[in-house]
């Protein structure tokens, strides 16, 4: 009788357990990436009564024979599947779409999080809602110090060494002076010839302007004036290869008269920058195939051994203005074409700009946080790291939505987001909590009539002991 009572206490002490992990749940049901957790019980010892025995030719056999004495708390599981990705409009807010975890610096101690409630502090530091230091790769530095460049992109490349991210150093950026020029747009096939050749003839041109910058970041102009030179016909290009098409000349200078310019000094050092001209050939379907740097003084015949339409280039000088003294800067005309179409040609891009100011930022779904300065250029900041275990669910819980590597967790893996099946993260979104409360009310409902239960087994074994002692009257 007295086994009875104590299964139904240990039922009523297990039940308040599974409601204590239920109100814990129910709590945290808006709290960012927060983790449900769920009591999952199991039974106690038993105490045999009678072993089983083995069948005989006489007799059957017979099954052992055992009483429970009651229940007891199996684990507390910690489920690990996404919460859904709530919109909060912050730029530093992230939410992780898939596998992995925030890696966070508690002043040494490593901890993780799926709660993406970011910030970046007065000195650069990118930090969660409690200070704690968000880990990540940061831009790579080349042997002079400078920021290295990756070459795919044309953008600081970011190291692979994981440190905590640190911005203070790029909320500047230098100048950078103008090294290429890219040509785009179309030569109207209609315009008319130049005097080039035939100087009985009008001069019929087009100008066009574009600012570069030197070492210094200072804008200088540069003038371009584009004219129709003659039409070729049967003009050898390469291998024997003889087409019809045109040619047109590509003026540069520094004086939008397109003449010689004297610069010089109090010390009276001088420099000249000459206007420098390009004759470019287009085939009979308009596309450019080949350049030279000459003045053309007649139609040519070939042009097998002109370059190639980006290889072209020209040099400015300076005098004591501070800057690099001679600036070599590429021209690129392969973005031009001919057709009968009205005259659209012009420098569209160069690659220079001054020196800038850090503005705003964004995060791109691979976790790289890109700066925008006051010079227009997007440039690389620092890219948010990652990191997934085997057995998630084995992790540590601390508080503060943190977790804590464990002995049953596995090693952690870390990369960056949308590598290696590390989830890519959402910006602007925070994770919510994976709480379900239908099936947490539900649960409540369950646990409270499992207590129940074992409350009424109490009261019953307590009267059947009172009649128990009732029987001596």
């Amino acid at each position: 009788m007295m086994r009875s009572m104590y299964a139904a206490v240990s039922g009523l002490r297990t039940h308040q357990l599974r409601m204590d992990v239920i109100g814990n749940n129910i709590a945290n049901v808006n709290t960012a990436g927060f983790k449900k957790s769920r009591a999952v019980f199991k039974d106690a010892f038993y105490q045999a009564i009678r072993g089983g025995s083995a069948p005989t030719d006489a007799r059957g056999g017979t099954n052992p024979q055992a009483i429970g004495l009651g229940v007891g708390l199996s684990s507390v599981d910690t489920i690990v599947a996404p919460g859904s990705a709530q919109p909060t409009g912050k730029d530093t807010d992230m939410a992780i779409d898939g596998n992995g975890y925030f890696i966070l610096n508690d002043g040494g101690t490593i901890v993780y999080s799926r709660a993406g409630a970011f910030e970046f502090d007065a000195e650069g530091n990118l930090v969660n809602t409690s200070g704690l230091r968000v880990m990540g790769y940061l831009p790579e530095r080349g042997a002079d110090g400078t920021w290295a460049i990756d070459p795919a992109t044309g953008k600081r490349k970011i190291a692979a060494n994981l440190v905590p991210i640190d911005i203070a150093e790029l909320k500047s950026t230098p100048p950078k002076a103008t090294t290429t020029i890219k040509f785009a747009g179309n030569f109207d096939a209609g315009m008319e010839v130049s005097n080039i050749i035939d100087t009985t003839e009008d001069e019929v041109s087009r100008t066009a302007a574009r600012e570069v910058y030197d070492s210094k970041g200072t804008p200088h102009n540069v003038h371009f004036k584009f004219e129709k030179i003659a039409a070729g016909d049967g003009v050898i290009v390469e291998d024997g290869e003889s087409i019809n098409g045109t040619f047109w000349r590509v003026m540069v200078a520094t004086n939008p008269e397109f003449e010689p310019v004297e610069v010089s000094d109090e010390t009276g050092e001088t420099e000249i920058n000459e206007p420098v001209s390009y004759c470019l050939f287009f085939d009979q379907d308009g596309r450019l195939r080949k350049v030279k740097t000459e003045e053309v003084t007649e139609v040519p015949s070939s042009v097998s051994d002109w370059d190639d339409p980006g290889a072209a280039s020209f040099e400015i000088k300076y005098v004591n203005e501070g800057a690099e003294s001679s600036q070599p800067i590429n021209l690129d005309f392969r973005g031009l074409t001919q057709y009968d179409t009205s005259f659209t040609g012009w420098a569209e891009y160069q690659d220079g700009y001054t020196a800038g100011e850090l503005r705003s930022f964004s995060v791109d779904q691979n976790g790289m946080i890109m700066g925008v300065y006051s010079n227009g250029v997007v440039d690389n900041l620092a890219r948010v790291a990652l990191a997934t275990f085997y057995n998630p669910a084995g992790l540590q819980a601390m508080g503060g939505n943190l977790y804590q590597e464990t002995n049953n967790s596995g090693d952690r893996k870390v990369g960056a987001p949308g590598e290696e099946a590390m989830g890519v993260i959402l910006p602007s979104n925070l994770e919510m909590s994976n709480v379900d409360l239908s099936e947490e009310f539900t649960d409540m409902i369950v646990t409270q009539r499992g207590f129940q239960a074992n409350s009424r087994i109490i009261t019953t074994s307590d009267e059947m002991l009172q009649e128990l002692v009732n029987l001596k009257r």
